[in-house]
């Protein structure tokens, strides 16, 4: 194959047409619509052409970027009743015999497509993790020493928002890509071309989103570059923050357009297409964990969805959803006014709250079936766990507007959510029992994952209880805006969400690159990270016990000690995580060829060669026995594959 055939479709070819359609769009509406008719003196009576030829661009660089690829060639073929593919032409599709290249390409192989969204997803925690030393460099003195208050402002949203993007994506991505198919004895995914198009929206987002810090500079018409409204995006504030505003809230949309479509396709692919003898009972929990983040995201990310859309549609064509104004002024400033500030806040609460759950529920399905293999013991509780994994499910639809306990929303409804909230303590306490059940009398196997798996306990734990403390109305009055909330949160994304991937990809490495990851650097990396992330954050709960807010580019010489103490820890994390990104990169090139099942665990995806072969299995397997029948404890090298039987092949 020519390198023109390679490099056309792909995301080389996908980049150039984005970039032309940016252009195009922009000026388009620039110089054409708005020419000789924009007012550069006062824009908002002549149109608001400049953030409208952003929104046009951003729109043809979407379309350019699918063109691009050639994800539109098979709608529009379907459409008009050509002829459809046969299976030459989707093995072609899926990568066969591409090499390198498929890993840049808009490709159908679930594998594919898990090992772009590692890339991806790495790639966005890289800088998102440079945007908190960022933060933590500016707080490790008082004074606002570091960076403009307004760069500031930008830093911490860009960070905050870029962060939920990742863990959103950053387990079901990656490992519900390319390791539940196979776990579930599927060849695929149950929509191909759909699961390419989701990690195809989750780049071009983030190339949307890259734009945010540099629209606006330097230009008088605007409110200034960046965004300064905190990760929350309140639409009372976006209405009026800088132009990067409309960066960032295409790129939300494109990211939920993503989460929301890998939701859908997963759900489907467990339900339709397990093996025979893979009952609902005989799935492992990392699928159960996975279905259940899936359900928070199908429903969940649809009201961010619709919140970013309407602050575009307020800033862009001056409508009111948000603009509180009783009147408005539409004659000075385009705006009819009548909005809502409370709409703004249930919207993206009623994501932000299940978006908690949705980030650290794969997490909580991994930990358990780590935790099995570990301890070479069968899942105590195998129900149990379920029913504590879709409890928090239902729960945390119920749980949201505790985040409006200071608003003045409702308040005869605190007492209800302040019981749901408290109440759903509950499942993840059963969780919590079937791991210590699980781990009890084990024969523990102390692997770098197994470690991370212990660091997701006591996380979470110390999240779960700080987090009783904000669910109490006047508890919550007193510490809400304050740095201990930040601890708390970060305890349960951080130290709930981060270790159980950081855990599942030292697990899961050797299966999806063939190598095994270096145990010593591991550990070195692992144990930095835990007393750089207990050093912070930590030291954020004493500061906020103390009153600081969070937010905030300085502060009072009395919080001075604990935060020098949370952002020197803070850089002691940030380097352990780079020592383990060190160890991926490494260990990708030149780590120990891989056995077929090092770990000795008896889920399905150790059964298949590695590296795994295109259709996965040569012959659908049956499945006889569920994933945890240990037995009596072995030595690991000991302990069998699953018991599983050849069943027919696909024709």
């Amino acid at each position: 194959m020519s390198w023109t055939r390679k490099l056309v479709p792909s995301y080389f070819s996908g980049a150039v047409l984005a970039a032309i359609g940016f252009i195009v769009g922009s000026q388009y509406v620039w110089r054409v619509i708005g020419g000789v008719n924009w007012n550069l003196n006062d824009p908002g009576a002549s149109g608001n052409f400049l953030e409208q030829g952003f929104l046009v661009g951003f729109i043809l660089m979407t379309v350019g970027w699918f063109i691009g690829i050639g994800a539109l060639k098979y709608p529009f073929t379907w459409m008009l009743g050509m002829k459809d593919p046969d299976h030459a032409e989707e093995l072609r599709l899926a990568g066969k015999d591409d090499g390198m290249i498929r890993y840049f390409r808009f490709t159908t192989d679930h594998k594919v497509v898990g090992i772009q969204y590692l890339v991806v997803t790495m790639t966005m925690l890289a800088f998102g993790g440079l945007g908190a030393m960022m933060i933590r460099t500016e707080l490790l003195f008082s004074g606002a020493w570091a960076f403009p208050k307004e760069t500031y402002n930008t830093i911490v949203t860009m960070h905050g928002m870029l962060m939920i993007l990742t863990v959103i994506s950053f387990f079901v991505g990656p490992f519900g890509n390319f390791v539940i198919p196979i776990m579930i004895g599927a060849r695929d995914m149950a929509f191909p071309r759909l699961n390419a198009i989701s990690i195809a929206f989750l780049i071009i987002g983030m190339a949307v989103y890259a734009f945010i810090p540099f629209m606006g500079l330097g230009d008088p018409l605007t409110t200034g570059a960046g965004v300064q409204t905190g990760w929350t995006i309140y639409g009372t504030l976006a209405d009026q923050t800088g132009i990067g505003m409309d960066a960032l809230g295409f790129a939300v949309f494109l990211a939920g357009v993503s989460s929301q479509v890998g939701a859908v396709n997963l759900i489907t692919t467990v339900i339709t297409m397990r093996a025979p003898g893979m009952s609902y009972t005989r799935m492992p929990m990392t699928v159960w964990g996975a279905i259940g983040s899936s359900i928070l995201a199908a429903l969940g990310t649809a009201s961010l969805t619709v919140d970013v859309v309407m602050i575009l549609m307020d800033r862009v064509f001056r409508t009111s959803f948000f603009f509180a104004a009783t009147a408005g002024d539409f004659a000075n400033n385009g705006y009819i006014g009548g909005g809502s500030a409370w709409l703004t806040q249930n919207l993206f609460w009623f994501f932000g709250h299940p978006e908690v759950y949705l980030l650290v529920l794969p997490a909580f399905g991994f930990v358990m079936d780590a935790t099995s293999v570990f301890a070479r013991k069968p899942l105590f509780g195998y129900k149990t766990a379920i029913l504590g994994l879709f409890g928090v499910v239902v729960l945390s639809f119920l749980v949201w507007m505790h985040h409006e306990f200071v608003s003045g929303f409702l308040p005869e409804l605190r007492g209800f959510y302040m019981a749901s909230t408290e109440l759903i303590s509950v499942p993840t306490g059963l969780i919590f029992l079937v791991l210590l059940g699980t781990m009890w009398k084990g024969r523990l196997w102390m692997t770098v994952t197994m470690g991370f798996c212990f660091a997701f306990i006591w996380s979470f734990l110390i999240g779960g209880i700080t987090g009783i403390y904000l669910s109490d109305v006047p508890a919550d009055v007193q510490l809400h805006g304050g740095m201990f909330v930040t601890a708390h949160f970060h305890y349960t994304i951080v130290g709930g969400s981060l270790m159980g991937f950081l855990g599942a990809l030292y697990y899961w490495f050797p299966k999806m690159t063939g190598r095994m990851m270096d145990s010593k650097i591991g550990w070195i990396s692992f144990w930095g990270i835990q007393i750089g992330f207990n050093g912070a954050f930590l030291a954020m709960f004493y500061v906020g016990l103390q009153g600081m807010p969070r937010r905030v580019a300085d502060y009072s010489p009395l919080f001075a000690g604990g935060n020098f103490v949370a952002s020197i820890s803070a850089f002691l994390l940030g380097a352990s995580v780079i020592l383990y990104f060190y160890n991926v990169i490494y260990s990708w090139k030149a780590g120990p060829i891989a056995e077929q099942n090092p770990w000795g665990a008896k889920t399905l995806e150790w059964t298949v060669p590695t590296p795994v072969p295109l259709e996965n299995f040569e012959k659908i397997p049956v499945v006889t026995s569920g994933p945890y029948n240990y037995g009596e404890p072995v030595a690991p090298s000991a302990v069998p594959v699953p018991n599983v039987e050849a069943g027919p092949a696909l024709g």
